[in-house]
């Protein structure tokens, strides 16, 4: 089926030619930093590769989530809620932003033990969580053959639209002041006395103070260029939407087996919360000593694979500043495709 398409954001005309801080990258992360620098009056200029929200910020599941989080992670996500509540007013846009909760499925009685620990974490954040027990479960999912021995509750927790929330946030930064610019990589630093001065892009350079790489998983790609490490590996997760359907779950559900979350237009996105596949890439010799523990842990849920499409995947070898940069072409446009976009 069709859609849901991001909502396009059409990139600013000119060039700034200085401002205080440069985002790199327009995903979730960058527009909403450089909303929030934008909010405290820095000037600010986002720059995008492609089109804002055009890769992993629109194909993502939209859980909206402080369960099950790391615990080192719980203030951070707290937070987090409480800025998502008031998105859609601070925007002046729709981010389908919804207090739905999140259900996470016990499979045994040791994972029931697991999830009760883990919500002592919640404690005092005045954020509505709690065990369900079988029967409870069944009572509230009537009709469903899971065999289960309970599940965690977060009725706090909550869901937004990916391909909504990234272009919103870019346009309320661009409302305050924000210049945004898609279809313009950058492509390495300028610096003065060791410290960033500017930035080279592919249609200019800007000059600036400070800069902020959000740049997701061409981050590693950009910082090799520049002489950092940071060591980072990728996953891929298959992920299926349905046609609008009545009678489901409002909350988001976590199975074995399977993951659900239930969309602004009335159908689902489901996905398998454990299977993901890692391609062998020379980063994964790179960093593999870095990265052994998480594998340890985490090995079973993994399946390996060759890339072959490498000419498109991130991977931290160098790029010359003048060739030109990766892109992932999003697979859902909301409009064909074209130069550089113009405001209209």
């Amino acid at each position: 089926m069709p859609g849901p398409y991001v909502v396009p954001v059409h990139g600013d005309v000119d060039l700034p030619k200085e401002v205080d801080v440069v985002v790199i990258g327009g995903g979730i992360i960058g527009t909403s930093t450089a909303l929030e620098l934008a909010d405290s009056g820095l000037r600010v200029a986002l720059c995008e590769k492609g089109g804002i929200g055009h890769e992993q910020s629109s194909r993502n599941w939209g859980w909206v989530r402080i369960s099950r989080r790391d615990p080192r992670e719980v203030p951070l996500m707290a937070e987090s809620l409480r800025i998502w509540a008031d998105l859609n007013r601070r925007t002046g846009r729709e981010t389908g932003f919804t207090r739905s909760g999140i259900v996470f499925t016990c499979a045994d009685d040791k994972q029931f033990d697991e999830h009760e620990r883990w919500n002592r974490n919640l404690e005092g954040y005045q954020i509505e969580s709690r065990m369900l027990s079988a029967a409870e479960f069944n009572a509230k999912y009537p009709g469903n053959t899971m065999k289960i021995a309970g599940a965690l509750y977060t009725a706090g927790d909550c869901r937004a639209e990916p391909q909504k929330a990234a272009p919103a946030i870019a346009e309320a930064a661009r409302d305050r002041g924000a210049h945004i610019l898609t279809e313009c990589a950058v492509r390495g630093l300028q610096l003065s006395g060791g410290r960033v001065s500017g930035v080279v892009t592919e249609r200019g350079e800007i000059a600036c103070k400070s800069v902020v790489l959000a740049g997701g998983a061409w981050s590693s790609l950009f910082l090799g260029n520049n002489g950092l490490d940071l060591p980072q590996l990728k996953v891929l997760n298959s992920v299926l939407r349905t046609k609008p359907l009545e009678g489901g779950p409002e909350e988001a559900l976590w199975a074995s087996g399977f993951a659900l979350r239930k969309r602004q237009d009335g159908g689902y996105t489901i996905a398998d919360g454990f299977q993901n596949i890692v391609d062998i890439v020379p980063d994964s010799f790179r960093h593999a000593l870095k990265f052994r523990r998480p594998c340890r842990m985490n090995g079973a849920h993994f399946g390996s694979g060759s890339a072959a499409d490498s000419s498109t995947r991130p991977d931290s070898a160098a790029l010359g500043a003048d060739e030109a940069s990766p892109r992932i072409q999003p697979r859902a446009r909301s409009h064909p495709p074209r130069p550089w976009p113009t405001r209209p």
